[in-house]
């Protein structure tokens, strides 16, 4: 009986070991060993790797196409499953070569949160490297970047919870020696990604976005770094900032050095590009404790869109942003220097600036500019300021130039200044600022204004029109340990007369309940200029007087003693319009207005008169009232003269000053007089 052939063999190994590596519950297969080229085939249930892979293993294996040469072990075509302590892949295609020295693992289509993994693993005696590459990730493992335990968003919702969505695609290569990696390169690129942190302060919007990461271990076991990143498409909200990508995709690439012992990053350059909106560069060191701290770092930021970068990165930090309803417009070169998160030194330079304020606070055309400051009060930076045209709060102030230093917490003038304004000019001739750590800061001022119209300036500011010019003296004004001192005199020419400031003090000007103190002298004011405009009813001829011992308190008037009245040999023309009568005799309790509608003088629209003098002494409240003399139970409050002639008496001795305001308030507000 003929014997068949035996065409099969089986081989129980056990294990296979080399440098690092282990085969264990190997099985070898032999098929056609009456062939001439019989097939080899290989089973194992585990192989382990070398360091630093040893976390990362194959099961369940299968090779095909397989051979054994003494310590070498070469599978060109396997499947397997993958086990790690973070991830794990069903049967995938593999192929490896283990051997003394050299020993190299090959993975295809593994899988990994829905995506297809391909790594590639090499090992050289000391010397290791893998490659990875892992496409559409799916938005399940991103979603866990973004969540972390913080209370539910309520800054920014893209998208509802679940309309998030995204794709993640990462490659790379990492290699070291031993157990230690000495260098990386990965590639991330984010397709898509809609989603949001539990707190809200990051989000994004079908976002696309590809970031580059490189880094190399130093002799000094320090890493060099450097990183890329384009934002492509879609849209970032990094709490207060939304960012929205256009035409050109917003940048930002550095490169340094990482400490690893001092936890300390040396960022060698920064660049972040955001088109159409500014470009910001530099350098800096940072450490980490207990957080980001930076220890230093130089900053120059450029913009020639102005608008936008107001918009996108300096409105978002404001609830309720002072630049709102302000369009701005020109170009900004600005250089910002730290050190210990401290601003240190800063360098403003601007051109063709354009200012818009929907609320009229400030306009300005053709401004030019370079603000220098440092916190060194050795070093003195001088700054300058020009405009071509400027109105802050309505005030136009024409072509003009300012000089200024700064340092540390002083700022002053650098050189006197002379201001165009409303046909006349207003000139500084000292201003300096000297802060203080928590505590007000002391101010010196000195200047004066020349011939500035008074009508132009009340109809800009939105009072009554007045007329006639001012001008006027400030000798100086200083502030120090919260008191306000006025210098000398202050003299105001207006109405073609004077008013005299003097013994001005001011104490709490910063707070809640200011106080100010003064004594004021009228000399010979044009009455028919300060009362033409006025509801009050005009009047001619000239007036003087004085408000001595004035004690303001938060701007109320407390005590005075006042007296306005028409100067002893006063040669002007005296008229009084009716009008005026009536209010003049409703200050004072008198009958004027009873007297003009039952008589023949109701009929003249003015009236001639010798004198006209009021006064108050303001205490606790109450005003004690005198006119220019007695007149039986009353005082002269207007002395006629002339043709036709009146005399206009008072009869109230007091009256309460919140009264008199009251009354004084509807005399100039309207037509009607109450008489009392």
């Amino acid at each position: 009986m003929p014997i068949a052939a035996v065409d099969t063999g089986v081989l129980d190994v056990g294990a296979i070991a080399g440098e690092g590596w282990k085969l264990e519950g190997v099985n070898v297969a032999v098929i056609g060993l009456n062939q001439k080229k019989p097939q080899f085939l290989l089973s194992a249930t585990k192989l382990t790797l070398p360091k630093p892979f040893n976390d990362f293993t194959l099961a369940n294996i299968y090779c095909n196409d397989f051979t054994w040469n003494h310590d070498e072990v070469d599978c060109k075509q396997g499947r397997a499953s993958v086990r790690s302590v973070y991830w794990q892949s069903p049967a995938t295609n593999f192929s490896f070569r283990l051997g003394p020295k050299l020993n190299r693992l090959k993975l295809e289509d593994a899988r990994l949160a829905g995506s297809r993994l391909s790594l590639y693993v090499e090992t050289d005696a000391e010397n290791w490297q893998c490659q990875f590459s892992a496409k559409h990730i799916d938005n399940r493992l991103v979603d866990k970047l973004f969540q972390a335990n913080a209370p539910k968003p309520k800054s920014v919702k893209l998208e509802p919870a679940n309309k998030k969505h995204g794709k993640l695609n990462l490659t790379g290569t990492v290699s070291g020696k031993r157990n230690i990696m000495q260098a990386f390169s990965i590639l991330a690129e984010v397709e898509g990604l809609t989603d949001q942190a539990e707190d809200g302060k990051v989000a994004t919007e079908k976002l696309n976005l590809l970031m580059q990461f490189d880094g190399k271990k130093t002799k000094d076991d320090d890493w060099d770094w450097r990183s890329e990143s384009k934002m492509l498409g879609g849209a970032l909200y990094v709490d207060p900032v939304y960012l929205e990508v256009g035409a050109q995709p917003i940048t930002l690439n550095a490169k340094g050095n990482w400490n690893n012992l001092t936890k300390q990053a040396d960022v060698q350059l920064f660049a972040y590009k955001h088109p159409g909106v500014g470009i910001l560069t530099g350098n800096g060191a940072a450490y980490y404790r207990n957080g980001i701290k930076v220890d230093k770092a130089n900053v120059t930021l450029q913009s020639e869109t102005l608008q936008g970068l107001l918009n996108t990165y300096i409105n978002p930090f404001f609830t309720e942003s002072p630049f709102t309803g302000v369009t701005v417009a020109g170009n900004l070169q600005a250089n910002f220097s730290f050190i210990k998160q401290a601003l240190t030194d800063t360098s403003i330079n601007f051109s063709r600036l354009q200012v818009k304020d929907e609320a009229g606070r400030l306009a300005i055309k053709e401004g030019t500019g370079a603000i220098n400051w440092s916190d060194d009060p050795i070093q003195v930076k001088q700054s300058d300021l020009a405009w071509q045209w400027l109105t802050i709060k309505g005030l136009p102030l024409d072509s003009a130039k300012l000089r200024f230093t700064s340092q540390g917490n002083h700022f002053s003038l650098a050189e006197k200044v002379k201001l165009p304004l409303l046909g006349g000019s207003i000139a500084i001739d000292k201003f300096s600022w000297q802060g203080k750590k928590q505590d007000e800061p002391d101010v010196s001022f000195a200047g004066s204004v020349d011939n500035v119209s008074l009508e132009a300036l009340s109809k800009t500011l939105g009072w009554t029109p007045l007329l006639g010019n001012i001008s006027g003296r400030i000798p100086g004004i200083d502030y120090n340990d919260k008191i306000l001192r006025l210098d000398g005199e202050l003299l105001i020419r207006v109405f073609d007369g004077k008013i005299k400031v003097n013994q001005l003090a001011a104490t709490g000007l910063f707070t809640d309940f200011p106080k100010v103190f003064s004594d004021v002298e009228v000399e010979n004011l044009d009455l028919d200029q300060l009362t033409r405009k006025f509801e009050f009813g005009n009047i001619t001829g000239r007036l003087t007087g004085f408000i001595n011992k004035l004690v303001l308190e938060n701007w109320h008037p407390v005590t005075f003693f006042a007296w306005l009245g028409t100067p002893d040999n006063d040669g002007s023309r005296h008229r009084i319009s009716q009008k005026a009568v009536k209010n003049i005799a409703s200050i004072g309790g008198g009958g004027a207005s009873d007297l003009l509608s039952r008589s023949f003088l109701g009929f003249f629209e003015t009236f001639g008169y010798d004198k006209i003098g009021v006064g108050c002494y303001l205490h606790n409240g109450v005003c004690q009232m005198m006119g220019l003399e007695a007149a039986g139970q009353g005082y002269y409050l207007i002395k006629g003269g002339g043709l036709p002639r009146i005399d206009v008496l008072g009869y109230n001795p007091q009256v309460n000053w919140d009264v008199l305001v009251e009354r004084l308030g509807r005399v100039t507000e309207s037509d009607k007089v109450i008489v009392q």
